[in-house]
């Protein structure tokens, strides 16, 4: 538990550091030009006495700094609550602006500033008078450059997403591809077409297009991280019914979608895992026929999809396999904490997985 208090004062650290840094040169630079102005002007200013007094002013807006970086991250200037936060940084402003001038006030007579009096209260109400008005805007300057390291962050971010997107994306097509290029996949399929040729004629060219119309989706190079559940159920059907040809009378199914849902936009290639799963480990583990399901509902701005079996359930100790894990993460990365995935057995047996996603529909 050390190691993570280490990282974070570490963070402090250097934070801090990069606070004291950006200040000093904002003295210097002031320093520079107030000592240029007064030699242009004929005036006697050492550079020493320059620099000491911005670097006296720079520090107590130094020590303000974090104040006004927590105030940014608590209060940003984002809709819906732009109002609000302009508001308590117009006070926060206000406040920074009062107490560098009182600090400030105090270290003015040891600096030799300008506008040093005899008692600090004197000093104080000289700078109140002369500088408040320049001193609001350096709170402003600090939350302004807060905010677009915010949006920095966020464009990194996006783009981290993206990326991840597009590796889990690419994945999942690998995975498809290597499931309906298994070596008995393909036997099986060409099998069970050959036997056809001989009985039915039609139902072994009706299976040979459904396989090379599965082929040609799993080997399709497009790059849409969202399709139509029309487009991810016209792929379900091709596979479930070569897979209905392998198994024969033991497997039936079921597609239950109402036509409001075929528009909706899904994630490419994101029930196949759970249909699979639901004939692996459904199906293929009993010897008496089995059913999958797959439906889609709209309730109220989500889209439910569930695939169900009627096997034995889920193992009393499961291990969250390659592909479940994959479609769970790349549903977590399109739709963030706005989606759902849950497997668990049924009641009456079987499994039950179940996707809540967010309503959307092709524009």
């Amino acid at each position: 538990m050390a190691t993570p208090v280490v990282e974070n004062r570490s963070g402090i650290g250097r934070r801090g550091v990069a606070i004291l840094g950006a200040w000093t040169l904002v003295a210097m630079l002031f320093a520079g030009q107030a000592w240029f102005a007064a030699q242009v002007r004929g005036e006697s200013l050492a550079w020493a006495r320059a620099s000491a007094i911005w670097l006296v002013w720079a520090t107590t807006w130094a020590a303000l700094t974090p104040i006004a970086l927590r105030l940014e991250a608590r209060f940003p200037l984002q809709r819906p609550h732009v109002l609000a936060a302009l508001a308590i940084h117009g006070v926060a402003s206000a406040t920074c602006a009062l107490v560098s001038l009182a600090l400030f006030a105090l270290a003015a007579p040891v600096v030799g500033a300008t506008h040093a009096e005899p008692t600090w209260l004197g000093t104080f109400s000289r700078l109140l008078g002369t500088t408040f008005l320049l001193n609001l805007p350096v709170y402003w300057l600090i939350v302004a450059a807060a905010h677009v390291a915010r949006l920095v962050r966020t464009a990194r971010e996006e783009d981290r997403r993206r990326l991840r997107l597009e590796a889990q994306l690419a994945d999942a097509r690998l995975q498809a591809l290597r499931t309906q290029l298994q070596p008995h996949f393909l036997f099986n399929a060409l099998n069970t077409i050959s036997v056809l040729m001989h009985e039915d004629v039609e139902a072994a060219d009706r299976i040979l297009l459904q396989l090379s119309a599965l082929l040609r989706r799993s080997l399709d190079s497009t790059d849409l991280h969202e399709v139509t559940l029309g487009e991810e159920i016209g792929f379900l059907e091709s596979y479930l019914e070569i897979e209905q040809a392998r198994f024969g009378e033991r497997l039936s199914y079921s597609i239950l979608v109402p036509d409001l849902a075929l528009d909706a936009r899904v994630p490419n290639l994101i029930l196949q895992p759970l249909v699979e799963n639901a004939l692996r480990h459904g199906l293929a583990t009993r010897a008496g026929p089995g059913r999958v399901e797959i439906k889609a509902d709209r309730q109220g701005d989500c889209l439910l999809l569930r695939v169900v079996d009627d096997g034995r359930g889920l193992p009393p100790a499961m291990t969250e396999r390659i592909g479940l894990a994959n479609t769970r993460a790349r549903l977590r990365l399109l739709y963030a904490d706005r989606q759902r995935l849950d497997v668990r057995s049924s009641d009456g047996g079987g499994v039950i997985a179940e996707i809540a996603l967010p309503w959307n529909t092709v524009a």
